[in-house]
């Protein structure tokens, strides 16, 4: 782990003007075993290890369990990658929109449809940026939490290799 070099940031992170409902993930709380259903023992695991983002994983945790781990996290990654590029295609569409018609709304004279669809282009874009923040951040983080997992099994192998067990 990296130590606090002491540093501190000008803003809170996220800044508190930010909307919370940009920080979860649509795949956060979503009822994975179903909704009466039982869940597993690892799926416990993840969702435990995920809200500490992998920060210290157990000794415990076996090497088939970190195997397990790291490819759902691996899925879960792959998932909020693609929501992102999602999220970033409607951001760069709504973006192009708005800055092909500006020059015909500014060189014409007032006209109600260009202008109301001007308007809307823009109040569209302004929420997009923090949607695209949100998913971006949490994108690295997750990313950081896979490189942990990865770590952790590989450690966790050389000690099984070397003769040390499995918890």
């Amino acid at each position: 782990m990296a130590e606090s070099t002491g540093a501190r940031s000008v803003m809170n992170h996220p800044p508190s003007g930010i909307p919370k409902y940009f920080d979860g993930s649509p795949y956060d709380h979503a009822p994975i075993a179903g909704p009466a259903g039982p869940e597993s023992k690892r799926l416990a695991l993840y969702q435990q290890l995920a809200k500490a983002h992998f920060g210290e994983i157990p000794e415990a945790v076996t090497l088939e369990e970190l195997t397990w781990l790291e490819a759902f996290h691996r899925e879960r990654v792959i998932a909020e990658r693609e929501e992102r590029r999602m999220h970033f295609g409607a951001f760069a569409l709504v973006g192009v929109l708005f800055f092909i018609l500006l020059p015909s709304f500014v060189a014409s004279q007032f006209v109600l449809a260009l202008a109301l669809l001007e308007v809307l282009l823009l109040v569209l874009l302004v929420p997009y940026v923090f949607v695209y923040f949100g998913y971006e951040n949490r994108v690295r983080a997750m990313t950081l939490g896979l490189f942990r997992l990865i770590e952790a099994r590989a450690v966790r192998a050389e000690r099984v290799a070397g003769g040390e067990g499995d918890p």
